[in-house]
């Protein structure tokens, strides 16, 4: 029969001694420091998940702002065309009412030069009229018949100059 040895018991109960004492001050702590571990490897997957999340963000702002500050260039570009226009428009119209202005002015002082030029041919052509009166009656008649007869002379000559021009 079996027989009842009691170093195997004590060798029994001190596996298990040793087993809870293990258990206790070797197998929790390092346990608990896998746990840790775990804890500490799962965080950072998620901060890099997360930082990844928010560099894909960060990458469609970017792509929207390009593509905003694209289209504002563009926006920038056709009001400054737009604007040229319109400044083009107002000095052509500028430059055609000064050119208009400076034919005006022309026109007058041509009409003005005109009309002296007519007074100064007509008191030369009253001067000769004179004359040729003053010959054929041989004698120089006064001062107020003089006077009376130039002044006729160019109001009928004015009278034919305007039913000329009118």
């Amino acid at each position: 029969m079996l027989k009842f040895d009691w170093n195997f018991l004590f060798m029994l109960i001190n596996l298990v001694i040793f087993y809870l004492l293990m258990k206790r001050f070797l197998f929790k702590p390092i346990m608990r420091v896998m746990d840790r571990r775990r804890e500490m490897i799962d965080k950072q997957f998620k901060d890099a998940e997360n930082a990844n999340e928010q560099a894909n963000d960060l990458k469609k702002q970017y792509e929207e702002k390009i593509r905003n500050a694209g289209e504002e260039s563009d926006r920038i570009i056709n009001e400054a065309k737009e604007n040229a226009r319109a400044e083009y428009g107002k000095i052509l119209i500028k430059a055609e009412t000064d050119a208009q202005k400076l034919k005006d002015e022309a026109k007058k002082q041509a009409d003005t030069e005109r009309e002296n030029a007519v007074r100064a041919a007509r008191e030369s052509i009253a001067d000769i009229a004179m004359e040729a009166a003053e010959k054929v009656l041989g004698a120089n008649v006064s001062d107020k018949i003089n006077s009376d007869i130039f002044d006729e002379f160019l109001k009928e000559s004015s009278e034919s100059n305007e039913s000329q021009n009118g």
